[in-house]
């Protein structure tokens, strides 16, 4: 039956104006850079290092006197069935441009911050013709200090990178990594094998498989498949972080159909053996998971949106992944389908936002007392019809957190945060 709703889920999110299934059905990739600092710089994290960022360093952020307002601005409106959102300094010239994957125009987009406060967008091409795209990542894939692009797209069952060329995001060049990856859901990059260099994990729905993908040269020229899970059955999300504390990169997944949250123990620390720990093995209706330090301990946690559950966030209690206790953020974010957490108010600790498709939300949650125990809400735009993908950036350049979406279009929320 769970496979029956997906397909109608599917459908539905595909036609007539949807968007984004990286959440129940795309499981978002939000969508899930697993970055916690929470600096509001406008670093496009162009490092390959398996840092995972776990500083709370908030010496240049600004503290909100009061839970900010928000202002929409559109990028782009007419995204058809948006279902992913990004931000990275595309072209290299200091502020943060916006990427989007859009399923129903099966395009891989960016929009250049022509301005650099937002106000301005000018829309360039990564690939019109990446039939069913429905994730889109940045990455210096090549190692040649611009910002490249990866997309996984469900109908064409790829998983793909684009050279930036010129460094400029003005031409691009295919890289496939996997063309037979059978209803690609989820596309993230890091360094998994520890090298230095950045390699690409992937979520596929229908054959349920988490897997890596080496980048054996270092350039994205050659790839070598190796598979974290191949049974992880409908995996939707993916995203990696140093869930034990060993100083390697883990990798992180949400199945819907398995109603699994589950983390893989990188257990040589290159990516050759994994050992699978379940974080939650009822959590139903998976659809996005990041990692980020909830509760302010010096460990990374686990966040989660589900479309029958909501948000919730587990605590890594014991510090190396081994233990888990579970507490929710919102219980009743209907039809919760991605998920992301960074510092929003500026104050020090991590809040986390999320996108609801149902409910055509899209919110953040403040963490009232900095350890996770105490959420408060605040509506980030209540009428965003069939949100599908969260994330959060600098995106005007003026010091705080501001907020990107996508439902039938892509937008983003200017915070009036103020110090």
């Amino acid at each position: 039956m769970r496979y029956l709703l997906l397909m109608a889920l599917a459908t539905v999110l595909v036609c007539g104006g949807c968007s984004r299934v990286s959440s129940i059905v795309d499981g978002g990739t939000t969508d899930v850079d697993t970055d916690t600092d929470t600096d509001t710089d406008t670093d496009t994290d162009t490092d390959t290092d398996s840092d995972t960022d776990t500083d709370t360093d908030t010496d240049t952020d600004p503290v909100c006197t009061s839970p900010p307002n928000w202002t929409e601005n559109t990028v782009d409106g007419t995204f058809d069935a948006a279902r992913s959102v990004y931000a990275a300094d595309v072209d290299g010239d200091g502020d943060l441009d916006v990427l989007g994957a859009a399923s129903a125009d099966n395009d891989i987009t960016w929009w250049e911050n022509t301005a650099g406060d937002g106000t301005a967008w000018n829309e360039h091409t990564v690939d019109g013709a990446f039939d069913g795209a429905i994730s889109v990542y940045a990455a210096d894939v090549d190692g040649d200090g611009d910002i490249d692009v990866l997309g996984a797209a469900y109908v064409a069952d790829d998983i793909t990178w684009w050279e930036n060329t010129a460094g400029d995001g003005t031409t691009w060049t295919e890289h496939t990594v996997d063309g037979a990856f059978v209803y690609a859901r989820s596309v993230y990059a890091t360094d998994v094998d520890g090298d230095g260099d950045m390699d690409v994990l992937g979520a596929a729905q229908n054959a349920g498989p988490i897997a890596w993908w080496e980048n054996t040269t270092g350039d994205g020229t050659a790839w070598t498949e190796h598979i974290v899970d191949g049974a992880f059955d409908g995996a939707i999300s993916v995203c990696a972080a140093d869930v034990d504390g060993d100083g390697d990169i883990d990798v992180l997944g949400a199945a819907y159909v398995d109603d699994d949250i589950t983390w893989w123990e990188n257990t040589a620390g290159d990516g050759t053996a994994w050992t699978e720990h379940i974080v939650d093995g009822t959590f139903d209706g998976a659809t996005s998971v990041c990692a980020a330090d909830v509760d302010g301990d010096g460990d990374m946690d686990v966040l989660v949106a589900a479309w029958q559950s909501g948000i919730d966030w587990w605590e890594n209690t014991a510090g190396d992944g081994t233990a888990w206790v579970e507490h929710s953020v919102d219980g009743t974010f209907d039809g919760a389908y991605s998920v992301y957490a960074t510092d929003v108010d500026g104050d020090g600790d991590m809040d986390v936002l999320g996108a609801a498709y149902s409910d055509g939300e899209i919110t953040w949650w403040e963490n009232l007392i900095s350890d996770g125990t105490v959420w408060i809400e605040h509506i980030v735009d209540g009428t965003f019809d069939g949100a599908r993908s969260v994330y959060a950036a600098d995106i005007d350049g003026d010091g705080d957190m501001d907020v990107l979406g996508s439902a039938s279009g892509v937008s983003w929320w200017e915070s009036d945060c103020i110090p």
